[in-house]
């Protein structure tokens, strides 16, 4: 079986792109540059020439994207942001072809809001999560909820829980929404009807989580914590079918050594979990495949990555057995870099997809064509802003 094809297109339109095509270890490159970028978008439009990839393009610090794509191709995005005085959770959204709509204040708080989470169901209906105070401000942490309806407006920001932070959102293919958060892990479903359902506690414990719901429902969780191998920290797994009970916590990845900033990702039949491990000398990128039955597959790592892991976390997504991997690493400077192990076990090499020497952490999602879209922070404009950029795999 042929590997996967990977087309990275730098920029969301013809303002300047770059295009590197892979299959397996047969590369061609073809630049296209424009001289200069026209400043086309709100809302600092004032002659300056930006990066075609920044979306955000403000004074103020923007941090913490997370995005979603509708059955339409439209891309969604949100972020915190502090250009409106406090932090705030601004969205964003464009067509496949066209430029990003001015920034949507949707929390419109007076405490800082940060660490939002956007998903759309199936009916086209957006739906985001954010955690409320506590990062910059005595306020107590609780985790907010809105939604917006097709063609309608943002409802007003609910609490779905009085203490919390850092939530994740899903959904599934009846329009269940799912959040788990920490404090410890906690999880809360809301019905595709619009009843929320009572909190359930998952760990009792945390430091980083994430979570992944497949098209039936089944909530996938990975976080880090103690280990019970000597009380360093390892990364613990359970799941809930849907309409049934949480599994018994196992510990996956196994290690002595330091795990964390898990990740996990499913696909029609496949779990997928990966995390950072601090070795001697280095960090590394570990993984392992769930498949239908429940068996785990042998803890592997990402084979020639380039430089090592020890920036920002890394993300992961899956589609139709390819697993794709970003993750942050210090070469000329912090950059995000991209790798996709095939769906018949062979990879591609390793590509920079910011080329910045100052990039963030990314957040990645693959759209029904197979399309990856990253969003990540970037401080290469002075300030943090928030950048996307598509990757075609076809």
């Amino acid at each position: 079986m042929q590997g996967i094809k990977m087309k990275f297109i730098l920029g969301g339109n013809s303002m300047g792109m770059k295009i590197i095509e892979s299959r397996h270890l047969l590369i061609s490159f073809v630049l296209a540059f424009l001289v200069s970028c026209s400043c086309d978008k709100s809302p600092t439009c004032d002659g300056n020439h930006y990066d075609p990839r920044n979306v955000s393009r403000n004074e103020g610090l923007s941090y913490g994207a997370s995005l979603a794509v509708d059955d339409k191709g439209n891309i969604h995005l949100v972020w915190a942001d502090s250009t409106p005085g406090n932090y705030e959770i601004l969205y964003s959204t464009k067509s496949s072809g066209g430029d990003w709509f001015d920034p949507v204040n949707i929390s419109n708080t007076d405490i800082e809001s940060t660490c939002p989470e956007i998903t759309v169901d199936p009916s086209g209906n957006l739906h985001v999560v954010w955690g409320e105070g506590g990062f910059y401000t005595s306020e107590t942490l609780g985790v907010y909820y809105s939604m917006k309806p097709y063609g309608e407006n943002w409802t007003i920001p609910m609490e779905i829980a009085n203490r919390g932070e850092m939530p994740d959102i899903g959904i599934d293919a009846s329009g269940n929404v799912h959040v788990t958060w920490l404090g410890w892990v906690s999880y809360r479903m809301k019905s595709a009807e619009g009843i929320w359902m009572p909190k359930e506690d998952v760990f009792p414990f945390g430091i980083n989580h994430d979570h992944a719901v497949n098209n039936q429902g089944d909530v996938h969780v990975v976080c880090d914590g103690p280990g019970a191998n000597g009380g360093g920290e390892n990364i613990s797994y359970t799941m809930k079918p849907f309409g049934g009970s949480w599994a018994e916590p196992e510990n996956i990845s196994e290690s002595l050594s330091r795990s964390w900033a898990p990740t996990i990702a499913a696909d029609d039949g496949n779990v997928y979990a990966a995390w950072k491990e601090v070795r001697p000398g280095v960090d590394q990128i570990f993984f392992r495949i769930c498949s239908s039955d429940g068996s785990w597959s042998e803890i592997d790592s990402l084979p020639d990555i380039v430089g090592d892991a020890t920036g920002p976390e890394p993300a992961i997504t899956a589609e139709n057995g390819n697993l794709h991997f970003l993750w942050g690493a210090a070469i000329d400077g912090w950059d995000i870099y991209y790798k996709v192990r095939n769906r018949d076990g062979s990879w591609s090499e390793s590509f920079n997809i910011s080329n910045t020497g100052e990039a963030g952490p990314a957040i990645v999602v693959v759209d029904t064509y197979g399309n990856l879209h990253v969003a990540w922070s970037d401080e290469s404009p002075g300030n943090y802003d928030i950048f996307y950029t598509v990757i075609s795999t076809r």
